[in-house]
């Protein structure tokens, strides 16, 4: 049978062969992937925001952006 002490941070725990096996708490961890993941997503969000809001690109996102705009009434026009 084993034996199970807890303490603050981690437990230890002796397994019936007489092994010694120490477990690190890891509670907290999810919420800090979670804080990671959203601070990555932010920071890629605003790079790509950045990028978008450039002249050269902006430029090309409103032509095709147009260009499908024409190319639509086109459609509905010949109907």
């Amino acid at each position: 049978m084993s034996e199970l002490v807890m303490r603050s941070d981690h437990r230890t725990e002796v397994t019936e062969a007489g092994r010694t096996v120490v477990r690190r708490d890891e509670r907290g961890l999810v919420s800090a992937e979670w804080v990671l993941g959203i601070v990555a997503a932010a920071a890629l969000a605003g790079v790509l925001l950045s990028i978008v809001t450039s002249g050269p690109v902006e430029e090309s996102l409103v032509k095709v952006v147009l260009d499908m705009i024409d190319r639509l009434t086109g459609l509905l026009k010949q109907n």
